[in-house]
Order: C-alpha cells, then structure tokens, then sequence
C-alpha cells in the first residue's frame, strides 16, 4: 500500500498522477460553475475575458496548492515569484471581487484535498447569488438601498475628460460614436512631453447607457489611462 508523501496528503508512486490529474479536472468544473454565476449575475456586459479567467484561476490556485503542500520555503518562494505579475485592468463592477475570491478559494480548496469545503463553499455561494438576484425579494431591498444613496441617474449633457495615448484616437472615437447621441471635442492637448494627450468632451450618451457603464467601457480599451465623467448639466 502506497505511502503518504506528507504533501497536502499527496500519495507517493504512480497514484500521485491519478490524484493530481483529478484534482485539476475538479477545479476546471468548478471554474466552471463559477463563471456560469458570474455570467447569470451579470445584467450589464460582460468582459469576454471574465469567464475563463475564473476558471483558469481556480486551475492555477489548485496546481500551485500541490506544490506548496506543506513546504513554507516553497510557499515564500512561489509568492516571491508570482510578485512580478502586475494587473492595470480596473474591474468593472464590485461583485466581480466575490467571483475572483470565489474561483481562487474552491481552487485553494481543491488543490489541498478538501473536497467537501470546496463544494459546501459553491452551494453557499451559488445560493446566496440567487436569493440576491434583481427579481428576488432580497435582491429588490439591496438594489432599493443602492438606489437611494446613488443619486439619480445623469440628464443632459456631461463633460468627459480623457487621457489616452497618441495613437489611440480613432479606437476613442469609434467608442464614444457607440455610446453618445451628441459628441463635441471642447479642448485637446499634449501631455507629458507628447507621450500622452488630454481629450476634453461635451457628451449626451444614450438612453440605453450611464456613466458607470461608459466609464467601464472606455476604462477597458488599452491605451485608455484614466477617464472623468462630469454628468448632470443642463442642456438642450
């Protein structure tokens, strides 16, 4: 009878393949299982990339689980390598958070053996996801408390300030076509030494778009540094 390696109860000899092999299946379905939330959760758009990320992460955290095991040297060593990966992608919604959390936990969980954790934690999760669904009671009293804190929705023009690389402008402009009814350029110029330039609009978006969808849209194109939306004038 096979011995225990003392790795996270990691079987020694040839069933370690079996257990590993398994494992990464079981964090690629549960991946799975919390994209389809993320995906049934969101109303607004969703990032194409935000699905197989999930379940990616969920692979990852579970195959650098088995590695670490129960070796703290390699724990530190693994973080002090994984610490050179920087993210610039601002995520678009709060609740995005939760599926991150969520993927990076159930790999976690998987990855050291603990099945029931991992699946006690997606039928908590995937519960509490449904009764705060919009349609839902509960999520009907969440939404309502948002509401009436958020101020109200932007009427008439707005100024938007943007700060984009030099060769970027047609990729702005095909966005702002998309979501705007009215679209003036009110000032232009040259930031930091020509390697930036600062866009200055008078906006009117349309009925099917708010300012925190354009700021998230905008906020994704690549060459995109910051963006300000200054809704709520008046205008014709």
């Amino acid at each position: 009878m096979d011995s225990l390696s003392g790795s996270g109860g990691m079987p020694a000899g040839d069933a370690i393949w079996v257990v590993v092999v398994g494992r990464l299946l079981l964090a690629c379905l549960a991946g799975c299982v919390v994209a389809r939330l993320a995906i049934g959760r969101r109303r607004g758009a969703l990032d194409d990339t935000m699905p197989i990320t999930l379940v990616l992460m969920s692979v990852l955290i579970a195959m650098a689980t088995q590695i670490i095991g129960d070796n703290v040297a390699r724990a530190f060593s693994l973080v002090g390598a994984l610490s050179i990966v920087r993210f610039r992608t601002a995520l678009p919604e709060t609740q995005d958070v939760a599926f991150i959390l969520t993927a990076v936990v159930v790999g976690m969980a998987i990855g050291a053996g603990q099945y029931a954790v991992a699946a006690i934690g997606l039928v908590v999760v995937g519960g509490v996801m449904l009764a705060t669904a919009p349609e839902k009671p509960l999520g009907r009293v969440f939404r309502s408390r948002v509401r009436t804190t958020s101020g109200a929705e932007p009427t008439g023009l707005s100024d938007l300030c943007l700060t984009i690389g030099p060769s970027a402008t047609e990729e702005v402009d095909a966005a702002l076509v998309g979501m705007c009814e009215s679209l003036r350029l009110t000032n232009a110029e040259s930031i930091k030494r020509g390697a930036a330039l600062r866009l200055e609009y008078q906006i009117r978006l349309r009925p099917e778009w708010n300012a925190v969808l354009a700021l998230t849209t905008l906020q994704r194109l690549p060459a995109v540094e910051s963006v300000q939306l200054r809704s709520g004038q008046a205008g014709a």
